[in-house]
């Protein structure tokens, strides 16, 4: 996620050793570093200064050296007590692979989302010299990330100017979302190797964290996504069945990714993606419940694929929008009254609903569309008790008909469409209340007199 974030000089530290030491994993000359596990060191770098933490007990500097950089959520708890036995946990489990752990700190407000351009020059300067200093091999470089950590990463360190990670993969956790469905550089082939994952919990999704409006679940669905367009055919979404944004085991899922990955003994095969509610996950987005189980019956893909998640709508009724097949946009709306019910974005009668306000004026769909006498077609809608019905015939175009007012129950008593006709106006004013013209003739109630005269052609 890019927030407006003001000018700052990139440093020139990265640049330099990108030229050698980043690409060879090692600095030409220097005597292995001695053991240097260090806390709050302070480093500044492109106008920005913080600090950082780094582990390495137990790492053999006879042998390869890999890191793992972990990025701390937003408030960054963990990496604010540098003593945690988080901490230390996930620091043994890189050690077991020769892989020292450095966690930067989030400068000044605590969010790495917050100025994230110049953090992320500030962070790559600080990669730089870790890389050339503790002598790391550049094709065992983990990036490892909870909640704005994760965002951090999918939005800034492996999405922009990243050709300094010759090798590794990635850890997203809870979160780690790509918003404008595209990373900010081209990545180059061996960054396109390395295997990011995104792990998140079913129930992490809309609410489970601040701000109510961002969902951790869409997010690693949408960043996952746009990282396997973007060339990573390793690039995977891991759902994990009854975690909310609180409850991750952040040092195992982290040592997991690691003893994966570099075990020496090849890849091992990533969990498989686990959803939820036995439904899918398309195009970044889960189709779970009503609406999904509705998508899957009318055919899956081969109807439409998800466009957005889902949104609460007017009268208790939630929505999904959909990018049909046949090319036109559609929704299926679900609410408690009414079940699950398809609105065609594309067709007259699905236009008219959107122009009229959605779900919050006419209620969610109480039908799909239905034909009509002599070729039209209706679609019932229901705003707490309140029914519309919205016809359309190729001579009128499309109308809404008040079903619970006085000018729609004379309509219907005298026959529906097959009586007075389609309508060919919505309800209006009048000098003496409201009417309704249809094609056979005219419906105007009286203001004063309450009265209900019908006028024919």
């Amino acid at each position: 996620m890019k927030l407006p974030s003001f000018p700052m000089p990139s440093t020139a530290l990265p640049a330099a050793l990108l030229a050698g030491a980043l690409l060879t994993g090692t600095v030409a000359g220097t005597a292995a570093p001695a053991h240097a596990s260090t806390t709050n060191t302070v480093y500044t770098a492109a106008g920005i200064s913080s600090q950082y933490h780094l582990y390495d007990a137990g790492v053999d500097r006879s042998k390869t050296v890999g890191v793992v950089f972990y990025f701390d959520g937003d408030g960054q708890y963990y990496a604010q007590r540098p003593s945690t036995s988080m901490l230390k946990a996930m620091a043994d489990r890189a050690a077991a692979r020769n892989m020292i752990l450095v966690v930067p700190i989030a400068p000044a407000n605590r969010s790495w989302t917050s100025n994230s351009e110049a953090v992320g020059d500030w962070f790559r300067a600080l990669a730089a010299k870790i890389v050339a200093e503790q002598r790391v091999d550049a094709t065992r470089i983990h990036l490892a990330g909870y909640s704005g950590g994760a965002e951090f990463i999918s939005t800034e360190v492996l999405s922009d100017r990243a050709g300094w990670i010759r090798g590794g993969g990635s850890t997203l956790i809870g979160g780690g979302g790509v918003y404008n469905g595209r990373l900010e550089s081209t990545p180059d082939a061996a960054l396109r190797a390395t295997d990011p994952t995104w792990y998140v919990g079913s129930l992490d999704s809309y609410g489970a964290t601040q701000p109510s409006t961002w969902s951790a679940l869409e997010a690693a669905g949408k960043g996952a996504a746009a990282y396997q367009k973007a060339g990573f055919p390793q690039a995977d979404r891991v759902v994990m069945p009854g975690l909310h944004h609180t409850n991750y085991d952040l040092a195992d899922l982290v040592g997991d990714d690691v003893d994966r990955l570099y075990s020496g003994a090849g890849t091992a095969p990533k969990p498989e993606t686990v959803s939820p509610t036995g439904n899918d996950v398309v195009n970044g987005y889960q189709l779970t419940g009503a609406i999904g189980r509705t998508w899957a019956a009318l055919g899956g893909t081969s109807w439409a694929t998800p466009v957005s998640a889902e949104y609460a709508s007017g009268h208790g009724s939630v929505y999904q929008r959909f990018a049909g097949a046949d090319g036109r946009d559609k929704a299926l709306y679900w609410s408690r009254t009414t079940g699950t019910r398809v609105v065609d974005y594309g067709g007259s009668i699905g236009r008219k609903f959107a122009a009229g306000g959605y779900a919050s004026s006419y209620g969610p769909p109480l039908t799909d569309e239905r034909r009509a006498a002599d070729g039209g077609a209706y679609q019932l809608f229901d705003a707490s008790g309140k029914r519309t019905k919205i016809l359309w015939s190729a001579g009128t175009g499309s109308n809404a008909i008040k079903e619970y007012g006085a000018i729609g129950r004379k309509w219907a008593a005298l026959g529906h469409e097959r009586g007075l006709g389609y309508p060919t106006t919505d309800e209006y004013s009048t000098p003496g209340g409201v009417a309704q013209d249809y094609t056979g003739g005219r419906i105007e109630w009286n203001a004063t007199t309450r009265a209900v005269t019908v006028t024919r052609n």
